[in-house]
């Protein structure tokens, strides 16, 4: 489950130091996974921890790219969306490896979301997403800098033309 690279001086406190950096990087992906509501107290409080201060860019699932600074990201957390207010989902992570380069880091997963309550009833459903985060690490602390999830397999019909219709509207 675990890839170890260090760039430090080899040795035991450098292997000690990775695997300690792993843990807190899994906590943290373990801590996002759980939140089923991007627009909720639990997304902003997460993202006040743990997004890097400054800008960040992501991919979603969906293909959309975002290149925000930290305070535009949280204060989308703090209304629903208007063009999907109901979307939620729940996420499961698989096949999670961290690889720590000195202050820096990726961690590449595996992720199925159930998705439910979207305008348009096609976007409901499971998605296989393959994903990659990227962090850094500022002060002892460990911050996301960015993030890209895209499917695992190709969407359907139904659910592009759904997809293509929401960023209309």
């Amino acid at each position: 489950m675990w890839s170890v690279s260090c760039t430090r001086s080899p040795g035991r406190a450098c292997q000690q130091s990775t695997s300690a950096d792993q843990q807190k990087i899994t906590e943290i992906e373990q801590k996002f996974v759980a939140i089923t509501n991007f627009n909720s107290p639990e997304m902003t409080d997460a993202l006040q921890q743990y997004l890097y201060d400054g800008t960040s860019s992501s991919v979603g699932q969906f293909g959309r790219l975002y290149r925000s600074p930290k305070a535009a990201v949280v204060d989308m957390t703090k209304k629903p969306d208007p063009t999907d207010p109901d979307a939620r989902g729940s996420g499961k992570l698989s096949d999670l490896q961290v690889d720590v380069f000195g202050d820096a880091a990726v961690a590449s997963y595996k992720q199925v979301n159930t998705e439910t309550g979207h305008k348009e009833s096609a976007l409901n459903g499971d998605y296989t997403l393959t994903c990659l985060d990227s962090f850094v690490k500022r002060k002892g602390q460990w911050y996301i800098i960015g993030n890209a999830c895209v499917p695992a397999a190709p969407l359907s019909q139904a659910q592009w033309d759904a997809v293509m219709k929401m960023r209309a509207a």
